[in-house]
């Protein structure tokens, strides 16, 4: 069956190349809007994807937000209340202000300067996420951590050690982080007390507070008690809260829409070009399906042999489109742009592949259906 059909591919070389361009082009087109996507919502939810595993299971912030990037202070003294609550098993309090930072080069860039209790620094930065230098430096009175992909936004070549200033304190890098950024400006992770020391936030206010729950299936009790006692707060799950964080600023920006705007017209721009290439390429050999079924080939037969066609082309397509994804990946690594080809969703690529080219033959299996043995003759 396969080798019958790679025959029809081979002798209509000039179709079956215009079938492979439209599904390289679709798919190459699906995959990298999609591995945008993707990085962007980890980009916007950063400040919850930044955070210690081992410490944050449960974020509680002020009950009007929805928004993990904007957060409203309250009291302090929610950090040691909520210890108490039963499930929990520590807390620690966040605090995260808008601060400006300079270099001595005369480059300014706004930022982000997230601190949180020594020595546990449960917002971060996660030990995965670092490139040079530990966490252990932070706890040093002036020292934060800056990423290695925002020194573009920054306009400096940062390094471990680098000294700058914020609010025209002198700050030291202490530690460098590897794509642990923010959606909006670059983020410097510390203390609370060195955080509220450069950003002038109030020793009596947090932004949220980190719950600590190790036992998952107590994760859900904790948040109903937590809502319960602290009327003006509310607790999410930290997975919960990510997927607020990343609804909510899409919406605001209409990022959603535009995205899958763009994937479905590259799916169906996708389906007619080659789906009316295909039925081209069937129509020309008419005869040569004519004689299979003048032969005794039944519609389910012939049926079979177009799906096997379209099934070369998807495998075809795929490992084309695929190579030039992964291309594209490392060219936009080098700017700080991580596209992730998980195997899920490599998986997903090629069944939206294999759903293109198999519906795309639609349009010729119908036709075929309708050829009839005699027509060889005429």
């Amino acid at each position: 069956m396969f080798a019958t059909a790679y025959k029809f591919i081979r002798f209509e070389k000039s179709k079956s190349t215009g079938i492979l361009l439209g599904i390289i082009i679709s798919i190459y087109l699906i995959g990298l809007e999609l591995g945008i996507f993707f990085y962007l919502t980890t980009l916007i939810g950063g400040v919850i994807n930044n955070a210690k595993p081992e410490y944050s299971q449960v974020f509680v912030v002020n009950k009007l937000t929805n928004n993990a990037n904007i957060l409203s202070p309250f009291d302090k003294r929610w950090v040691n209340q909520l210890r108490s609550i039963d499930g929990v098993d520590d807390t620690h309090g966040m605090v995260m202000s808008n601060v400006s930072v300079r270099f001595d080069n005369g480059e300014s860039s706004p930022a982000i300067i997230i601190g949180s209790e020594y020595p546990e620094l449960a917002a971060g930065p996660s030990e995965s996420l670092l490139n040079s230098g530990t966490t252990q430096n932070l706890f040093l009175q002036g020292t934060v951590s800056t990423d290695f992909y925002d020194n573009k936004t920054f306009g400096y070549d940062v390094k471990q050690g680098t000294q700058f200033e914020i609010g025209g304190k002198s700050v030291t890098v202490g530690a460098m982080t590897k794509d642990a950024k923010g959606f909006s400006s670059p983020m410097l992770y510390t203390t609370d007390v060195t955080a509220r020391y450069y950003s002038g936030f109030s020793d009596n206010m947090v932004n949220a507070v980190i719950v600590t729950v190790r036992d998952a299936t107590k994760i859900d009790h904790v948040v109903e008690q937590i809502n319960a006692v602290a009327p003006d707060l509310r607790a999410w799950r930290s997975e919960e809260l990510n997927n607020a964080t990343v609804i909510n600023v899409m919406t605001a920006n209409n990022m959603g829409m535009s995205f899958g705007t763009l994937v479905i017209f590259a799916i169906v721009s996708g389906f007619f070009i080659i789906g009316l290439t295909m039925y081209s390429a069937t129509y020309d050999r008419i005869k040569d399906y004519g004689t299979l079924k003048a032969i005794g080939a039944t519609n389910r037969y012939i049926t079979r042999l177009v799906m096997a066609q379209s099934f070369i082309y998807a495998v075809i397509g795929f490992v084309v489109a695929l190579l030039l994804i992964i291309g594209t990946k490392f060219g936009m690594a080098k700017a700080g742009l991580i596209i992730d080809l998980s195997p899920q969703f490599l998986a997903f690529l090629f069944f939206v592949t294999l759903i293109i080219a198999v519906a795309s033959s639609m349009f010729s299996i119908q036709k075929l259906k309708k050829v009839e043995p005699s027509s060889v003759f005429r």
